[in-house]
């Protein structure tokens, strides 16, 4: 699936290493910083490695914030149909196409009053990057085959893996949509920049996986915390979670 909805989404940030107590801290000021539907809500940039919570961290950022009791709509870039990607996420009136048999509201318009996160931005194409800068600066949205202007009140969280900097330099991202994306930024660090990190995230995740397969109590050996601890951990929380 390319995009999910939460109407709710609970944002426990765990750890006790000096790098997630930064990230931690970030989050507290920015989510105080956002007020609820109709007030600001600064823009938020996730970087971070492929696997390193990207994902958590927004929905902990929604959960901290003013919007919390708004919509939480998670939408994976990457995967939008490329032929349907503007009335995904803009909608589209009756009759705009072929299959347009009903009008229907975008991804963007059903956050209204919440959240919309955007992962892994970095890679859409150059057209898309327009019209979401259009929507972070106007705070509007046309839907396909319509002529109606509509405001929408979002807050935009985005996330990538790729340096867009570079991108940037490339040519392959605007630059100014970097700036509005860039004015909260939070950097992830990768799971082995977080000391014993690994091995309380470990502890959790045996736990919920026992619980989800309804099997009995168990418990990490001194050896295999050793072995947690001393491992890099290339695919960061998401290579720990599927290992447990």
């Amino acid at each position: 699936a390319y995009y999910r909805e939460r109407a709710s989404a609970a944002g426990q940030i765990l750890g006790e290493s000096p790098a997630i107590e930064r990230v931690r801290a970030l989050v507290e000021r920015i989510a105080a910083a956002t007020g609820g539907p109709g007030g600001q809500a600064p823009t938020v940039l996730l970087l971070g490695a492929t696997g390193s919570g990207k994902g958590h961290l927004a929905r902990a950022l929604h959960a901290a914030g003013g919007r919390r009791g708004g919509p939480f709509i998670e939408v994976n870039c990457t995967a939008l149909p490329e032929n349907l990607v503007e009335a995904e996420l803009f909608g589209h009136e009756k009759g705009a196409f072929t299959d347009a048999k009903t009008a229907r509201a975008g991804l963007v318009e059903t956050a209204d009053g919440g959240t919309i996160f955007l992962d892994e931005i970095g890679h859409i194409s150059l057209p898309l990057q327009a019209k979401f800068l259009k929507v972070i600066e106007e705070k509007t949205i046309r839907r396909v085959g319509g002529t109606a202007v509509r405001r929408v009140d979002v807050q935009v969280v985005a996330a990538t893996s790729r340096d867009l900097e570079a991108a940037v330099r490339l040519g392959e991202f605007r630059e100014d949509l970097h700036q509005r994306l860039a004015v909260a930024v939070l950097r992830i660090p990768p799971l082995r920049e977080r000391g014993r990190d690994a091995v309380l995230l470990a502890h959790t995740f045996l736990d919920d996986v026992r619980r989800r397969y309804g099997a009995p109590p168990r418990r990490l050996s001194p050896a295999a915390e050793n072995a947690i601890a001393a491992y890099g951990w290339p695919g960061n929380v998401r290579e720990l979670l599927n290992t447990l």
